[in-house]
């Protein structure tokens, strides 16, 4: 066989895998999305807007993410659809979203150290980043740390965030 009709041979193989991998891909990904819609009632079916919220996540299209996200809530009352609301929200430099979520998560489930940590994150980053500092998101982030670490001693640093926290007011309660 020619170099030349080798080559061709192989230019071809790939080019007919990587079309199949885009359709397997679209199946896969597409299926959810598209037989959902031809459900009459899909705008009532709160996984739809879940999935839709996932797949806009995880392109990194949030403004979208957030839609499909409050809709799925303004049906049902779901923690794992708020969470990615509070970390969409976060990663946007919207802390008092995230925080209003994670409020939510907890009233639900206030047993859970992962919700009080992430909203002390929350208020913490809140304070840094926004020129209207309130002593108070340092306060209460250290009250959320503390939760967080008397629910699950030894949860994700808490200890030693709750360890600065108190120098860091200290240090002001001084000033």
């Amino acid at each position: 066989m020619a170099r030349g009709e080798w080559l061709k041979k192989k230019t071809i193989i790939f080019l007919a895998s990587i079309v199949f991998i885009i359709l397997l891909a679209v199946i896969v990904l597409g299926t959810g999305v598209f037989v959902k819609a031809r459900n009459a009632d899909f705008q009532k079916d709160p996984a739809f807007y879940k999935s839709l919220g996932n797949y806009f996540a995880e392109q990194e299209d949030y403004d979208n993410a957030i839609i499909a996200y409050e809709s799925c809530l303004s049906l049902t009352n779901d923690n794992d659809v708020r969470n990615n609301l509070a970390v969409i929200y976060y990663k946007q430099g919207k802390y008092s979203e995230a925080i209003e979520q994670l409020n939510h998560m907890i009233q639900s489930e206030p047993d859970n150290p992962s919700y009080h940590y992430d909203l002390a994150v929350n208020l913490v980053d809140r304070f840094r980043n926004h020129e209207e500092q309130s002593l108070a998101d340092l306060q209460n982030a250290l009250s959320e740390y503390e939760k967080a670490e008397s629910l699950s001693p030894g949860y994700a640093h808490a200890q030693e965030n709750i360890e600065v926290l108190k120098r860091v007011l200290g240090s002001n309660a001084l000033s």
